[in-house]
């Protein structure tokens, strides 16, 4: 039986995951990850070393493995605290660590077959007898199939930004840059550029490293996520919708039909979520950009929440004033009299407010336009047409399998995509969840029968 190779370009949650389930899937598999990190299972979400930046997932609901659900909650029993239960929401950096051993005990089962190449991959040719990936020390990788595993990218560019702005040690491009959180002065007054996940990163990372200034949290619709309750299983709900309309009827009636039994919208909203990527596929192309438009910023407050514990520190900081939320557009940020300006057209007003800022903070989520993203290797695939953006401009066109749709409107049989290079595609895609059950789907292709014949035919 032929052996072969997979190249995973990522080495974040997402490769650490596709790797491990290749790796324990076949004994014939060869994996190298290419990423510029040392420590694997570290992509942005978990390199964060602010204990105060919690997962926004209970910690039973997050194992690696979906075949062994308590997974991670013995492994921090065993590791961390015997006081963490499934029930616990824990710093992300333990998630990074546990996502890291996983990737150690993983190369350690099968040292021959799992290597880390610490590079950025600049290129990939994709041909009818495999893939070649070019590394920046100057590497060239030959495999069978590359799997495009880059994760979340960072925040859309801040458009109407001076340069002179742009370029101050003042404004931030993202919350995850070098000293984004770490206040110079602890009573600067700052401003974030979003009011989502980042944003709450920002607020609780700004107070941990000191800051006791007053912070601003700016949004088109000022909309804030809303706070986790830990339920039991939630209820059994199959919405069936073709339009958006539709869809949030459906929706809020499920909630209607909860509220008796003592039930909420948070059981309701978490009950449609295995059935939510079915349901987005189900839209037509323009009810599709109908919800991105007009319902994508409800749904993400309401179905990504925040852990109880950070959400008690946004409230007791806006109830003291120290946190104040704007719903507005903002116009041109220039730089002033040693600080950064900004107006903001508050919504519902024809009140133009001009904002002093000491600091401000791109806090605005991922960009998932990838003909904008700066990576030399999404774009080389992009360029020789392997690749095409997804019709809405958000993610790549992929197949059920996760196989690459290429220019010429066929699934490629040597390039794949996991994780956040899948959204537009499925609208649930960020999330371990998600990731875990792609790594173990992808696996199977890659390494089943179907895989091997394919590759013997092409020797």
């Amino acid at each position: 039986m032929r052996n072969s190779t997979v190249v995973i370009v990522g080495g974040g949650a997402s490769g650490t995951l596709a790797a491990t389930a290749l790796i324990r899937r076949s004994p014939h598999t060869r994996v190298v990850i290419v990423d510029p990190r040392p420590r694997l299972g570290r992509g942005i979400a978990y390199s964060t070393e602010c204990p105060e930046h919690l997962l926004n997932v209970p910690a039973g609901k997050i194992s690696a493995f979906p075949d062994i659900p308590d997974h991670f909650v013995r492994w921090l029993q065993t590791n961390v605290a015997t006081s963490y239960d499934g029930a616990s929401f824990v710093p992300r950096s333990l998630y990074g660590d546990y996502l890291t051993q996983i990737a150690a005990e993983a190369r350690a089962a099968a040292p021959d077959r799992f290597r880390h190449v610490v590079a950025l991959a600049l290129r990939a040719t994709p041909s009818a007898c495999g893939v070649k990936v070019t590394c920046s020390t100057g590497e060239t990788i030959e495999a069978d199939e590359l799997v495009l595993a880059t994760g979340n990218a960072a925040p859309a560019k801040w458009r109407n930004v001076s340069p002179e702005a742009l370029c101050s040690e003042r404004f931030f491009g993202s919350a995850w840059d070098g000293g984004a959180v770490v206040p110079a002065h602890p009573d600067e007054t700052v401003l974030l550029l979003g009011t989502g996940l980042t944003a709450v990163d920002a607020v609780l990372g700004l107070r941990y490293y000191g800051h006791r200034g007053t912070i601003y949290m700016v949004s088109r619709r000022g909309l804030l996520p809303h706070e986790h309750r830990v339920f039991d299983t939630p209820p059994t709900a199959c919405p069936e919708a073709d339009t958006v309309a539709a869809l949030l009827e459906s929706v809020r009636k499920l909630v209607r039909e909860a509220q008796p039994s003592d039930a909420n919208w948070r059981s309701v909203v978490d009950s449609v979520r295995p059935r939510t990527n079915a349901l987005w596929q189900a839209l037509s192309l323009g009810e599709q950009r109908r919800f991105l438009r007009h319902a994508l910023p409800y749904w993400n407050v309401h179905r990504h929440r925040i852990p109880p514990a950070s959400a008690k520190v946004i409230a007791e900081l806006m109830a003291a004033n120290d946190l104040r939320m704007l719903a507005g557009r903002t116009g041109r940020i220039v730089s002033g009299d040693g600080n950064l300006r900004v107006p903001i057209k508050l919504r519902g007003s024809t009140t133009t407010l001009l904002m002093d800022a000491d600091r401000i903070i791109n806090c605005s989520g991922p960009e998932h336009d990838f003909r904008k993203l700066s990576n030399p290797l999404i774009a080389s695939l992009l360029e020789q047409g392997a690749m095409i953006p997804n019709p809405l401009n958000i993610g790549v066109r992929v197949a059920p399998s996760g196989a690459l749709i290429g220019a010429d409107g066929r699934d490629s049989e040597r390039l794949f995509a996991i994780g956040p290079a899948r959204y537009g595609t499925l609208i649930e895609t960020t999330a371990i969840p998600e990731i875990r059950s792609q790594a173990l789907e992808l696996a199977e292709t890659l390494a089943g029968d179907s895989a091997r014949t394919r590759l013997a035919d092409a020797g």
